[in-house]
């Protein structure tokens, strides 16, 4: 009963003290409704109506009374923290291109060294002698212009319509057409090129006679056939290099010589250059960019060098009919001789009809 009691007196002081408080609060906020209403102004229906209607008209500013704001005289005016000899311009890399190339330039590219090839045999003799015939230079005789080596490239660079360009004395890098493969490697090495292979051939009809010679000799099996074949044609002196591959990594050149062979010396008939320092893949501005620039000094040189060609289509100097010829694109250069090569296949054809005479048949 006590207990109950006391929770009963407990319960009766908690509701006591709540309704207190409640009574502080509202006398607290009442003072503050009273203020607020006393401020604003007592408006009734009558008064909106008798209410004049003012145009407040907006404020007029004259010149006379606005103060311009001076900036300090330690700050420096922007015009002349921005004038033109404050600031510098980095030139362009065409400008670059320009300011680091030779005053003094030679509009075209010096001819290779010719000592000890064909081509030197045209530069040392003069074509026309007093009876037609062949006389050499030694001195006495006075070549007309366009005779000499100089001479006919000169003559293929400056070609009107109707002259065709000489494409036999053309060279890629210094190699010619009709170099032996010790001249082109010389040249090679002196221009910075390095050999990165070299594949050696037989002839067939001499590498299937060797290979029957072998069999009858009592030698089996497919690696000891293939080195007889191969000691018997070099002992014969019928193995050739047949292609040589050279490469320039510094500027990511390549130049792949194919020769004839033995039959008719071992001498280059095709020339194939390759670069590919225009080769820029990207879109952006700045590879469209380099790239533009350097396709453009790939065809500045061309033109420089070979002149124009005979085939603006095509893009093909010669002199046509199966005569040695020379095709460019970006990047790409091709020099080929087809009479040489034909040469070769004659030559081969005659040495294969006189393996024909054998003493097989006795009847």
């Amino acid at each position: 009963m006590r207990k109950n009691l006391s929770l009963y007196i407990v319960f009766a002081l908690l509701f006591a003290f709540a309704a207190a408080a409640q009574e502080a609060e509202t006398a607290a906020l009442e003072p503050a409704a009273e203020t607020t209403a006393a401020l604003e102004p007592a408006l009734d229906e009558a008064s909106y109506e008798d209410a004049e209607i003012v145009d407040y008209e907006s404020p007029q500013v004259y010149a006379d009374q606005v103060h311009m704001i001076q900036p300090p005289e330690d700050i420096e005016a922007p015009a002349t923290r921005f004038s033109q000899e404050n600031i510098t311009i980095k030139p362009a890399l065409t400008d670059t291109l320009a300011e680091n190339a030779p005053e003094n330039a030679p509009s075209t590219l010096p001819l290779p060294d010719i000592k000890g090839t064909w081509v030197e045999k045209l530069k040392n003799v003069s074509f026309k002698g007093d009876g037609g015939e062949i006389l050499p230079d030694v001195g006495v005789v006075e070549k007309p212009a366009g005779e000499s080596l100089e001479g006919m490239v000169q003559s293929s660079r400056e070609q009107t319509n109707s002259r065709r360009s000489n494409a036999s004395v053309f060279d890629i890098s210094g190699l010619m057409l009709r170099m032996s493969l010790e001249q082109a490697l010389s040249v090679m090495q002196n221009r910075g090129f390095q050999k990165v292979s070299e594949k050696m051939q037989i002839p067939n009809f001499i590498k299937w006679r060797n290979e029957e010679s072998c069999r009858n000799e009592g030698v089996v099996g497919y690696e000891r056939l293939a080195n007889c074949t191969i000691m018997k044609a070099k002992k014969d002196g019928h193995q050739y290099a047949e292609s040589v591959n050279f490469a320039k990594y510094s500027t990511k050149e390549e130049i792949s010589v194919n020769l004839t062979s033995n039959f008719t010396k071992n001498k280059v008939y095709k020339i194939i250059y390759k670069s590919g320092a225009a080769n820029i893949t990207g879109n952006s501005q700045k590879a469209v960019y380099i790239r533009n620039i350097k396709i453009y000094d790939f065809w500045k040189k061309i033109n420089q060098k070979y002149g124009v060609p005979d085939n603006k289509e095509e893009v093909v100097w010669g002199l046509g009919d199966g005569k040695p010829y020379m095709h460019a694109k970006t990047g790409f250069l091709l020099l080929e001789d087809p009479m040489l090569r034909e040469l070769d296949y004659t030559r081969m054809s005659r040495e294969d009809q006189r393996y024909m005479n054998t003493d097989l048949y006795s009847f």
